[in-house]
């Protein structure tokens, strides 16, 4: 079966996109050195099958809440990347649009699903963020919600950004029915209090 002639053309061409940061930043494949690179990092192409697959056999190893803590933990350190990356290409992270605008580069165009910011209050230590097509939804008819290494990314993230340790809860989410996925980030306190409360 030969390969598909455009996934050959693009992989074969270096591939230019403007940040919106207005900083040139190139996505460059370097055939000859087998690496992928962007924002002066090195990137990977992984199926999300692959991150599925790293799902189930942390649940199957482990139990499903030491998997969740583990897949949680990995993304939040993986959060907190981005936002040292975001930094080193020259992102701002001081308003509520800056934060749009890392997400929509970073997490949106890496494939992590569309992100929104529907709150950001670094005065509160407060952030409430949406998104649609995450990588861990794989059906829409579980009982609680999946998303734990997104979540645990997006954690990360603010908590860089706030210079203070976060937590999360998720509140929506399209693993059990809705209509898009949706975490609150902030202090571990107000957090905890949260999740007391959520029925």
């Amino acid at each position: 079966m030969p390969p598909a002639p455009k996934l050959r053309v693009s992989l074969s061409k270096r591939m230019s996109k403007k940040s919106k940061s207005g900083a040139g930043r190139e996505l460059v494949m370097n055939e000859k050195q087998g690496t992928l690179s962007a924002y002066g990092a090195r990137f990977l192409l992984i199926p999300v099958k692959l991150i599925h697959s790293i799902e189930d056999r942390l649940t199957e190893s482990f139990g499903p809440v030491t998997a969740t803590s583990f897949q949680y933990e990995i993304g939040r350190e993986g959060g907190a990347q981005y936002i040292h990356l975001a930094q080193k290409a020259g992102f701002n992270i001081k308003t509520p649009s800056d934060i749009q605008r890392i997400a929509s580069s970073l997490g949106t165009l890496d494939g992590w699903g569309k992100l929104e910011i529907i709150d950001f209050d670094p005065t509160r230590k407060f952030a409430r963020i949406r998104w649609k097509n995450g990588v861990s939804v794989r059906n829409r008819k579980g009982k609680t919600p999946v998303c734990h290494f997104g979540r645990g990314i997006l954690t990360g993230a603010v908590g860089e950004i706030f210079g203070s340790r976060c937590e999360s809860i998720e509140v929506s989410c399209q693993g059990k029915g809705d209509s898009f996925c949706e975490a609150i980030i902030g202090e571990p306190r107000e957090i905890s209090r949260l999740a007391d409360t959520r029925p």
